[in-house]
């Protein structure tokens, strides 16, 4: 259960694993822009950021001779931080949508996503405007599509692509509410992650030449085909959190666990070459899948064990809930402001090694400052906004999600 009487300082209904979890997942992908791409992709934002041929852990001359750098195995796997936000956002949402009208969930999630999500945008592109090789027009135009939270790229920066798909799992929990449906949410979840996982299924075998290229198209990432198994796995977490393991959520779980590690390889193997990593030299999938699976074991654990957890933090939970939360603008600053840190120490002479471990410490502190003063000012003048203009209504935004709940 997610309720608790064990921590007067922590939230009601926190979870306290997800929120070390969730920062976790965060710095994985930090590590993959700051200590990967920035490094092996010349054409990534973190490279053209850094504008400096400068290898890692130390100078590199050419394409990786050599033994590959100590960290580079788990660094080339950051990546999979974002299966893992999917997984923890399936588990909140379902947890967030119960009981919710459709307003207060379309409300609860703008004050979520929109106000961090302006304020480190432009963030990013006052730094773009003075770092970034690209023109004003270029940067303006990703700017306002990334204000937009427009679903196509090009953004201001590249980690906002999640983004939209996030939005369209919110918009498929939203119908469920407006319908009047949430009694279904685990079903509906459920046939989704089904769908997600025999297509990635389906794509393992020769029958449909092509099939895995096609369902990670941008398209199929919208429509959920891609990581639906993912926001699968957290609602059948949420929903057996609170009811219990049953043969069919084990059964649905574990199919979904198929398509989601179906999807990871090829996420691998994609990655793999577009590094232009020897497959030969290291364990390209075993690392990514480890950590995933990591991941999962330690989710359940966190879940399973939650009031035993807040009882021994006791007044430590609020401060572990402060840092989850700094996850989100950890997510969105972490290239301009990390690898911008890192550019600043390599041109003072410092070694890339001790440049890196400056640029993650600057990105988190800017993240901290985020979520801890601007992002709840911030949040508090939108929440005044929709309360001034957008009343409350009986109909669609206004009715009780629950009303089919209520016996006839």
């Amino acid at each position: 259960m997610l309720s608790h009487k064990a921590s007067p300082g922590a939230q009601a209904g926190q979870v306290i694993g997800l929120d070390a979890l969730r920062f976790a997942a965060a710095g994985l992908v930090m590590l993959y822009h700051l200590a990967c791409t920035a490094w092996l992709v010349p054409s990534s934002e973190a490279a053209g950021l850094l504008a400096a041929p400068v290898g890692f852990p130390g100078p590199l001359p050419g394409p990786l001779p050599g033994p590959l750098p100590a960290l580079l195995p788990l660094s080339a796997s950051g990546w999979i931080g974002v299966p893992i936000f999917f997984v923890i956002s399936g588990f909140v949402i379902a947890y967030t949508a119960t009981g919710a009208t459709p307003r207060r969930f379309l409300e609860s999630r703008a004050l979520r996503l929109l106000p961090c999500a302006w304020f480190c945008a432009s963030v990013t592109f006052v730094l773009a405007l003075g770092f970034a090789p690209e023109g004003v027009a270029e940067l303006t135009g990703r700017y306002l599509k990334t204000l937009l939270l427009f679903p196509a790229p090009r953004w201001i920066d590249g980690v906002y692509w999640t983004l939209g798909i996030e939005i369209s799992f919110y918009a498929f929990v939203f119908a469920l509410l407006a319908l009047g449906r949430t009694d279904r949410l685990e079903p509906a979840v459920a046939c989704l992650g089904l769908a997600s996982a025999l297509a990635w299924c389906l794509a393992a075998t020769p029958l449909v030449s092509g099939l895995d290229v096609l369902i990670s198209t941008r398209i199929a990432k919208l429509l959920l085909v891609t990581h639906g198994c993912e926001f699968a796995l957290g609602v059948v977490i949420w929903a057996a959190s609170r009811r219990g393991w049953t043969g069919r959520r084990l059964a649905v779980a574990a199919l979904c666990l198929t398509g989601s590690l179906l999807q990871i390889g090829y996420d691998a193997r994609f990655t793999r070459h577009s590094l232009g990593l020897d497959p030969a030299a290291w364990a390209p999938l075993a690392v990514p899948l480890g950590l995933y699976l990591g991941f999962l074991g330690l989710f359940l654990l966190s879940v399973r064990t939650n009031e035993h957890l807040l009882r021994m933090l006791g007044r430590g939970a609020p401060a572990l809930r402060a840092i989850g939360l700094s996850t989100y603008p950890l997510y969105l600053l972490h290239t301009f402001v990390g690898v911008l840190a890192m550019r600043a120490m390599l041109a003072l002479g410092l070694d890339p090694l001790a440049s890196l471990a400056a640029g993650i410490a600057a990105a988190v502190l800017a993240a901290l400052a985020v979520s801890g003063w601007i992002e709840p000012v911030l949040r508090r003048r939108l929440r005044g906004l929709i309360d001034r203009h957008l009343q409350p209504r009986d109909g669609l935004l206004g009715r009780a999600a629950s009303t089919r709940r209520k016996p006839a």
